[in-house]
């Protein structure tokens, strides 16, 4: 199982399951470099097109941004936070929550600078429309 501290987050078949759709994902959109699932916590839980060293601190840096995106959100009254966009001069990051009835996971994307942003997003819900679909039931 993969663990968060004393909290089982996806059980073994679940981690499975969760890595065959992020490598999906990571096939269908060029230039992706790097998926991962975290905990709400900053744990991989499971991670495709990435070296296995890195999802840890992926994992973690995603907890982070998006705790501090959601904040700005509600000073802001913007809302519930959905998805966090990142563009630097040679690639760009996409985080978004993924919803589940037991609680809530992290979706990261790196890629290219060259990959299309709108793509990698509809891309990445349906990822997470189908990890969501597949967990609930």
């Amino acid at each position: 199982m993969s663990e968060t501290g004393r909290n089982t987050v996806l059980e073994d078949w679940e981690v499975t399951l969760v890595e065959r759709k992020l490598q999906e994902f990571s096939e269908s959109v060029d230039g992706v470099s790097a998926v991962v699932i975290a905990s709400v916590d900053g744990f991989a839980l499971a991670q495709a097109a990435t070296q296995p060293s890195s999802g840890e601190r992926l994992a973690a840096m995603t907890s982070a941004m998006l705790a501090l995106a959601s904040a700005v959100g509600r000073e802001l009254s913007l809302g519930t936070m959905d998805v966090l966009m990142l563009e630097a001069s040679e690639g760009k990051v996409l985080m978004q929550s993924v919803i589940l009835p037991r609680g809530s996971l992290l979706l990261m994307a790196a890629c290219g600078q060259r990959s299309v942003i709108g793509h990698v997003l509809w891309s990445a819900r349906e990822c997470g429309r189908k990890i969501q679909a597949e967990l609930a039931g």
